[in-house]
């Protein structure tokens, strides 16, 4: 018997890549999304599959699906999958859908589709009384995508990690951008003569920027509306309000409050500044000296075959960095000085002779 999904919001970025997977098991998937001409209407979706995905924006969205699904009499038959980063509000679609029989797992893959998914972090946050079936089928998933799966215990647990992980960096960097744009900053100058530290905050900063900024209204409005983001938001406009800037005891004395209650160790502490320095270090040889080559070709021994010619020309390495885009691997190269436009022309020919394409910067 075929396997079959129907994914609504297939056309979006997260819903291609979840097609791609899906695909990648055996699926028929069947798509549903507005934006495809092509595309199945919600109607011919929920009479043709009963296994879905649902990834849809914006989140009420979500919830009319939910409901309509639920008044359907075959409602008991569905197995529903979604990755929506708010789930309280869909509490009452899913109490109506398990109650009826549904299998229901929400899910939040905590990474944007613009990045290969393999290594990311998702949640699985199995619902109600009937939950196996949307929970394994989740797991094929994202076990497919070679993913590290978490499991939260309950919607309202998610949502509160969430004020965490999603209300600060939004709300916090969000309001920074607005700042800088009353300040009229140049953003070229500011990445040009950046501290190492700006340079970390910077990376984060500009994750959130490239994001549609509705997603983050939406975000930062609902985690809003939940008891602990209205905590973290009313402890954040204290300590901007009342900060003792003034005294500088007083400030050394509040900041090293941080490390006495959170009881960090010693290792901790090193692993996550020795995590800074890769990052920094990495960058920088990128920056400095690189050369880009990308290739569809996907197989064993890839690597290898591109880093003869280095080895062959006397080309010294100092950084390696690779990713996905689409059917395309892309891999940086940091290289030291001491390498002769000779020696790189020679190399740019070597590396195209062998199908991929190459590009060299020099700052």
């Amino acid at each position: 018997m075929t396997k079959q999904i129907g994914i609504i919001g297939g056309g979006g970025a997260i819903g291609r890549v979840v097609d791609h997977y899906f695909q990648e098991l055996g699926y028929n998937t069947l798509i549903c999304d507005p934006s495809l001409p092509e595309s199945l209407s919600l109607d011919e979706i929920l009479e043709s599959c009963k296994q879905l995905y649902i990834t849809v924006f914006p989140l009420d969205v979500v919830v009319d699906i939910l409901q309509k699904i639920s008044a359907r009499p075959d409602a008991s038959q569905f197995v529903i999958l979604e990755n929506s980063s708010i789930k309280t509000m869909l509490d009452e679609p899913f109490i109506a859908l398990d109650r009826q029989g549904a299998s229901i797992c929400a899910t939040h893959p905590l990474c944007k589709a613009d990045q290969p998914w393999k290594n990311q972090n998702v949640l699985l946050i199995p619902y109600g009384r009937n939950p196996d079936r949307a929970t394994q089928l989740a797991q094929e998933l994202y076990n497919q995508a070679e993913m590290n799966i978490k499991d939260v215990a309950s919607i309202a647990d998610h949502d509160e990690l969430m004020a965490v992980l999603q209300l600060v960096p939004h709300l916090v960097l969000r309001m920074v951008s607005a700042v800088f744009t009353e300040l009229g900053l140049d953003l070229d100058l500011l990445t040009s003569v950046a501290t190492a530290n700006f340079k970390l905050f910077y990376l984060s900063f500009w994750r959130v920027m490239v994001q549609n900024p509705s997603l983050s209204a939406a975000i930062i409005g609902q985690l809003l509306e939940q008891e602990k983001g209205r905590e973290i938001y009313h402890r954040l406009m204290i300590a901007l309000q009342h900060a003792p800037l003034q005294d500088l005891q007083v400030m050394t004395d509040k900041f090293a409050s941080f490390y006495e209650q959170s009881e960090l160790t010693d290792d901790y502490m090193k692993r996550m500044n020795r995590q800074g320095i890769v990052t920094l270090e990495r960058l920088a040889n990128l920056e400095r000296r690189s050369i880009t080559i990308s290739s569809t070709q996907n197989r064993i021994g890839l690597l290898r075959d591109i880093l003869k010619p280095f080895d062959d020309l006397g080309i010294n390495l100092n950084a390696i960095d690779s990713h996905f885009e689409g059917d395309t691997v892309h891999f940086e190269i940091g290289y030291d000085r001491g390498a002769t436009t000779k020696s790189l022309t020679e190399l740019q020919r070597q590396i195209q002779a062998m199908g991929h394409q190459v590009t060299i910067e020099h700052h």
